[in-house]
């Protein structure tokens, strides 16, 4: 784990999870590169454990804890982001607005506490809405239907 520009980038999947699948000798993970995930939320404990599970599942994760210090990262290098809603410099609506405007053309999923409670305007921006009380299996199912190769994201804006 690397501390960088406040925020938490996660490298490399844990030790204890070195791909044990082998294809010709070759460990998996050198044959097909990792999915790069984007989370911001201000809430630092879950954020850290969500990027954990996220990572347990083969992807690579950059953690942010401060929603304006995403604006001046290379969002090129991401391939979906997922932000929380209620954050104390940003709304994840007004992050979500920003990153595009910087060209961020990749699936951005919302977590927040409550989607019934949010406006159908505020819903429609993002590609899904998830709440974070719903079980991690939906995340990593939600996110495993954006990230599948050869399938075109189904996000606002294109």
């Amino acid at each position: 784990m690397k501390m960088k520009n406040r925020h938490i980038q996660y490298s490399e999947a844990p030790s204890d999870l070195s791909h044990h699948n082998a294809i010709n000798g070759r460990p998996q993970s050198a044959l097909i590169p990792k999915q790069r995930i984007l989370c911001v939320d201000d809430e630092i404990a879950g954020t850290r454990l969500r990027g954990k599970v996220l990572e347990q599942h083969g992807y690579s994760v950059t953690l942010y804890h401060f929603p304006l210090a995403v604006l001046s990262c290379d969002l090129s290098k991401f391939d979906l982001a997922i932000l929380d809603f209620q954050m104390p410099e940003l709304t994840g609506r007004e992050l979500l607005l920003r990153m595009r405007a910087l060209g961020a053309r990749f699936p951005i999923l919302l977590l927040a506490g409550c989607v019934e409670a949010l406006s159908y305007e505020d819903r429609v921006l993002f590609a899904r809405c998830i709440d974070k009380a719903e079980h991690i299996k939906s995340l990593l199912d939600t996110i495993a239907e954006f990230l599948v190769p050869n399938q075109i994201p189904d996000f606002p804006g294109t």
